[in-house]
């Protein structure tokens, strides 16, 4: 695990200066963007942070692959080890699979020169052939699933090898662009940020390389800004939390249960609405 604190500029303290468009911009959940609370909450990120945090990663790695030879040769044994133990008693289940499907066809073989010589009738040997067939078609496809498996864990161990020769090649990185993430990162996943007992703010970002996937989570300080935000007590319950901005009124427990009163009070009053409009229209004259 590993602990990197950015403490970044707020844009309080940019002064005139004018502030770069990273420290401008900020990131929220796409799922949150998408379908709203009912679905996720925004756990923000400043870009700064996330630039800063994944640049560090990054530059650890690449240091770690060209300059310390037994750490590369921990993380290589910490991603594969339970992927070889795995690989083991497959190799072993692929065996039997194989044996045993050699055995139903001798069987089959045996069966099928026992029906022509009449030794047993053709309804046996309908059912025993049935039998086997069931037999045979099951351990082909667990066979599939087992040779898929054992591709996918001898292309991560390839992956590891080819990761960390990739990596090498980004020691002493200063800036990241698309290009850069593109070749080693596949995704970056964000969690709220969580306030600690000595009142800091922290935010773990675990990052999805290509070739390795997920190594090690990072713990950052957010922001001055969202740092320095303080918990407030919830207006209705009572109960204490952080805020996601300054006009938070309600904890998040609350505010779902407010926006889903409101909502149906919304409902109600267009309903009513609907209906004395359907009262207060002339009727029809009908001769």
């Amino acid at each position: 695990m590993k602990n990197l604190y950015f403490k970044g500029k707020s844009l309080d303290n940019i002064g005139r200066k004018r502030p770069e468009i990273i420290d401008c911009v900020q990131y929220s959940c796409n799922n949150y963007a998408r379908n709203g609370r009912s679905e996720c909450s925004a756990h923000n990120i400043e870009a700064r942070d996330l630039f800063n945090a994944v640049l560090a990663d990054i530059n650890c790695f690449a240091d770690m692959a060209v300059n310390d030879e037994k750490a590369v040769r921990a993380i290589e044994k910490r991603l594969t080890e339970t992927d070889q133990s795995r690989a083991k008693a497959l190799e072993k289940e692929r065996k039997k699979l194989n044996k045993r499907l050699a055995e139903l066809d001798r069987l089959f073989s045996s069966l099928y020169e026992d029906k022509v010589m009449e030794r047993i009738t053709e309804r046996n040997f309908e059912m025993m052939s049935g039998k086997y067939q069931k037999e045979q078609l099951e351990i082909e496809a667990r066979l599939k699933e087992v040779t898929e498996t054992l591709n996918e864990s001898y292309e991560k161990s390839r992956g590891i090898r080819d990761f960390l020769a990739l990596i090498r090649n980004y020691q002493g990185l200063k800036e990241l662009d698309a290009t850069v993430i593109n070749a080693l990162i596949d995704k970056i996943l964000v969690s709220e940020r969580e306030k600690m007992a000595d009142g800091t703010v922290k935010q773990e970002i675990k990052i999805y390389y290509k070739f390795i996937g997920f190594v090690d989570e990072l713990h950052i300080i957010p922001t001055k800004r969202w740092a320095a935000m303080p918990a407030k007590n919830c207006t209705v319950c009572g109960v204490e939390y952080v805020p996601g901005s300054g006009a938070s009124r309600y904890c998040p427990a609350c505010a779902k249960k407010i926006r889903r009163e409101k909502s149906n009070e919304s409902k109600r009053r267009s309903r009513e609405q609907k209906r004395i409009a359907c009262m207060n229209c002339p009727q029809k004259m009908t001769d």
